[in-house]
């Protein structure tokens, strides 16, 4: 009901008495004339309609019907909808006392009906539209087509009867007109909420979409505190609608627990009636939010409603298996799965999942727990997925049970009953480092990586080492996760590795100086299958000492890790005990190497490390060491630039690309193809070498494949490093760069046509060709050539490219040449990397 309303005007005389008066005023009428509901007049708008000419006659009553029309007129006049009232009104609140004064119409209208101007809008526009369509289905009858005026009138009944029932559930249950009346206008955030409710984009098909789900919320936790002064206010449609909306199981609706929470709180304050599957969820939402024993105690009391019910049966003990199990009492879980699996309902055997976990976690019930998997194996039986396994699998694992898990794993790879536990030795089928490394390579595929860490340490006390590749891949993502606790945990594990690889180096070292001691020829034949005594294997994990040798790969794992955190000490140890274990330095070894003195500004170590690799040990570098060594330019390095530095980086860039050509390595991806080139040719830039950086591209164009795209152009005429850094200086040069580019290539496409090119559209080839011309012109501009000059940039080219390595390529042209230093393959080109 809205509040109501009173006229009070001391300052004004006259015989005027309002028509609500009136209506009071007269006997044996209680209730008000209807048209009064929509008030919304003003009394100076009445008069003026209602006065007649001045005639000297006395004027008439006027007809009521008249003052209806009139009144509904101004309800709707848009014109007049905010002008001033002419009779001062007032609202009341009766519940506080408190009063107001109604300024405009529109406040008047929204206090005496109960609608706010955008509702009274809406309203008046559907009136319209339907009073047009009813008009033109009588034009229709009139011309005589009254078939189809029938049709036409059973059509716009129906289109009534669907279009306008109000929104609609995911079951097809209709809500209705969804508003919250009885709160004062001024209440903005209730008002909000009645926008959301109203609108009609709200919940299509009953699916929220992720702005409903958010805006649901943002509105009605807005005016909770409002609405809590008058909870019977609000409708019970409303009620489900919200329910509806945040309760919706989504990706986008990650808080929904905590919403249900929440407003089953609120509804339960309002003493509003919930339906069963409300409370099944408010029941969900009340263990997650941390109240567990108050929910496991509502479920308990539901039994006789919920737990009786042929509809809310099945979810009804599904939710007291799961929360059960969680909360520890495995007894009423195991009863109530019983229950659900005994019933005549269609249940799933999966719901024995969560028994089995909660079992597992109580050493004493471990029997139990694998009993209970069996069960759940046999109801199921052929459509027992892969998925299921890893369930039951992770519930062992997690406990440290991996004698069982394993079983499970073998459970699911093979279909006749291999028993496994309580074994000393694993069958072969089973114990050997095909199978065991496809489980654990599983493991790690799904993040179980400490589960995979104990399956490491049962199948070393089984005697059976695991394989260096499926270690070094538990090694690589738990450097991968980040997490400090991993982090040390890859260490410890590879550091072991590099142990018992240098164990194994000296005992190779020691057999072939003199006969080994039997302790010795002992602990050589453990490492290669044989089980260790139990005092060393059995204990805590922490007495765990993995008996995988090292390799490479497990090297190249650490440098690339402590490069990445700059600890450049723990590298340098690193590559100390890899001569002692006996394994050859690669180029990936030593590009970590190389890039760690670089970030420790130790620049001239990392070339001396570069030139000893290369020159004293052989190592054949790559593209990225290449791309290190540019980097460690000083114009790549340093923020302001040291005149003899810049200098000594021009023969030093020089000498990185005669190096780089006559290496023999391939692009190795996009990557990589993506960002050399660009480094070689923004450090000769920096460093101002620019016949370097001609003949650097004329090289890379035969050898690489590359082409200077629009964007390194623009790059290379603004000098900025990189498009991504958005300043408000970068854009103004960016800007300038393409300005430059645009009027470069106009110039050179004039010249074309000049010389007798027809001008229409260019050719891929002859594109790639201008851009390479565009950038010798950028060049050109950034040396500050004259033309004069340029006549003798041939003898120029010849002697730098002398230095280079690239004379034979840039110069002659050699097929031969350029063959054999390509560093593009054929598979390469053909997957169009050497396109840009």
């Amino acid at each position: 009901m809205p509040p109501r309303t009173f006229s009070l005007d001391l300052g004004r005389t006259g015989n005027y008495v309002c028509k609500s008066c009136l209506a009071h005023l007269r006997p044996g009428n209680s209730q008000p004339p209807p048209w009064l509901a929509r008030q919304a007049s003003t009394a100076r708008s009445l008069r003026s309609r209602t006065r007649k000419p001045a005639t000297g006659l006395k004027e008439k009553d006027p007809d009521p019907a008249e003052i209806q029309r009139m009144l509904a007129e101004d309800l709707f006049n848009g014109s007049n909808a905010k002008s001033n009232l002419d009779i001062k009104y007032y609202s009341e609140n009766i519940a506080t006392g408190e009063r107001k004064t109604l300024q405009t119409n529109d406040e008047f209208g929204e206090e005496s009906t109960g609608l706010d101007h955008e509702v009274l809008s809406s309203i008046e526009d559907l009136e319209k539209r339907m009073l047009d369509t009813l008009k033109m289905i009588n034009v229709v009858e009139r011309e005589g087509k009254k078939e189809k005026a029938a049709q036409l009138r059973r059509q716009f009944k129906t289109a009534i009867r669907t279009q306008y029932k109000g929104k609609t559930g995911l079951g097809g249950e209709a809500f209705g007109v969804l508003r919250i009346s009885g709160f004062p206008s001024r209440w903005r955030a209730v008002e909000e909420l009645n926008i959301f409710l109203a609108r009609d984009n709200v919940v299509r098909g009953g699916i929220p979409s992720r702005r409903d789900l958010a805006e649901c919320w943002k509105y009605y936790s807005s005016a909770r505190k409002l609405l809590s002064t008058n909870w019977k206010a609000v409708p019970r449609e409303v009620w489900d609608f919200l329910f509806l909306v945040l309760s919706f199981e989504s990706r986008d609706n990650p808080n929904r627990m905590q919403h249900i929470y929440v407003l089953t709180k609120d509804m339960q304050a309002a003493n509003v009636p919930m339906s069963d599957m409300q409370q099944l969820l408010a029941m969900e939402a009340m263990f997650i939010e941390g109240w567990e024993a108050e929910a496991i105690d509502a479920w308990k009391r539901a039994v006789v409603t919920l737990g009786s019910n042929q509809e809310t049966f099945k979810p009804y003990y599904e939710l007291g298996v799961r929360m059960c199990a969680l909360h520890g009492d495995t007894e009423r879980a195991q009863h109530a799965a019983d229950t659900l699996l005994r019933s005549s309902h269609a249940s799933d055997a999966r719901i024995i999942i969560p028994v089995v976990r909660a079992l597992a976690a109580k050493e004493s019930m471990l029997g139990e727990a694998w009993e209970r998997y069996r069960d759940m194996r046999m109801l199921l039986g052929g459509s027992m997925t892969l998925q299921d396994y890893d369930e039951i699998i992770g519930a062992f694992l997690a406990v440290g049970a991996v004698e069982q898990a394993l079983q499970v794993f073998v459970d699911m790879m093979f279909s006749d009953a291999i028993d496994i536990r309580g074994r000393t030795r694993l069958p072969m089928m089973v114990g050997n480092h095909f199978f065991t490394g496809k489980w654990l390579k599983r493991l790690i595929g799904e993040g179980d990586l400490d589960g995979a860490y104990k399956v490491v340490v049962f199948l070393q006390s089984k005697g059976i080492i695991s394989s260096p590749v499926q270690v070094n891949g538990l090694i690589a993502a738990w450097m991968r996760s980040g997490s400090a606790e991993n982090l040390e945990k890859a260490d410890k594990l590879a550091w072991q590795m590099i142990q018992a690889r240098l164990d194994f180096v000296q005992l190779r070292q020691r057999q072939s100086i003199m006969t080994h001691k039997l302790e010795d020829s002992l602990r050589l034949f453990n490492t290669f299958g044989e089980p260790y005594a139990k005092d060393e294997q059995q204990g805590d994990e922490a007495e765990f000492r993995c008996q995988a040798r090292a390799t490479a790969e497990t090297f190249s794992l650490l440098a690339e890790n402590y490069c990445s955190r700059r600890l450049h000490a723990r590298l340098q140890e690193l590559f100390t005990i890899l001569d002692q274990a006996e394994i050859g330095p690669t180029a990936f070894l030593m590009n970590q190497l190389i890039r760690s003195y670089s970030q420790a500004n130790e620049t001239k170590k990392a070339r001396n490390m570069y030139n000893k690799m290369t020159q004293v040990l052989g190592i054949k570098p790559d593209g990225h060491t290449f791309l290190i060594m540019f980097n460690t330019l000083s114009v790549n390095r340093l923020v302001q630039r040291v005149q003899n530095l810049t200098e000594q980086d021009v023969t030093t860039a020089r000498t990185f690309f005669k190096d780089m050509v006559e290496a023999k390595w391939e692009f190795d991806g996009p990557e990589l193809f993506g960002k050399l080139p660009r480094t070689i040719l923004f450090s000769m830039f920096k460093a101002k070498d620019w016949i370097g950086s001609i003949v650097a591209c004329r090289a890379m164009r035969h050898i690489f494949g590359f082409h200077p795209t629009d964007a390194l152009l623009v790059e290379l005429a603004s000098g900025i490093g990189t498009l991504q850094v958005k300043t408000k200086q970068n854009t103004i040069r960016l800007t300038h760069g393409s300005r430059i580019i645009e009027r470069t290539k106009h110039g050179y496409r004039k010249e074309l046509i000049e010389r007798g090119h027809p001008g229409e559209e260019m050719t891929p080839e002859e594109l790639v060709e201008e851009n390479h011309a565009v950038f010798e012109q950028i060049v050109f501009m950034k040396a500050k050539v004259h033309q004069v000059v340029v006549k003798d940039l041939n003898r120029w080219i010849e002697e730098v490219s002398k230095e280079m390595g690239v004379y034979d390529i840039v110069v002659r042209g050699d097929e031969k040449a350029i063959s054999e230093c390509m560093k593009l393959d054929r598979q390469a080109l053909m997957h169009g990397m050497g396109s840009e």
